[in-house]
């Protein structure tokens, strides 16, 4: 009986840690990275520019440009 109760302690112990661990993915790191949502009404054409990863290739980059024009236009 003692054994099944430290098993199931250690079960409720480790979710708790994977859901804390989760929970804690969302955090801002300092990064500087604005977690508006993209395409929600809070969002700019600014951020959603900053977004755009440097390592995109030209074609990538110039796509999601337009698409950020084009979520601005609409949120107008």
């Amino acid at each position: 009986m003692a054994d099944r109760s430290v098993t199931v302690f250690g079960v409720i112990a480790l979710l708790g840690l994977m859901v804390g661990g989760c929970a804690g993915e969302g955090a801002n790191t300092g990064t500087g990275i604005n977690r508006i949502a993209s395409g929600s009404v809070e969002d700019s054409l600014a951020a959603c520019k900053d977004r755009i990863p440097g390592s995109a290739s030209a074609g990538q980059q110039m796509l999601a440009e337009e698409s950020c024009v084009r979520d601005q236009a609409t949120r107008r």
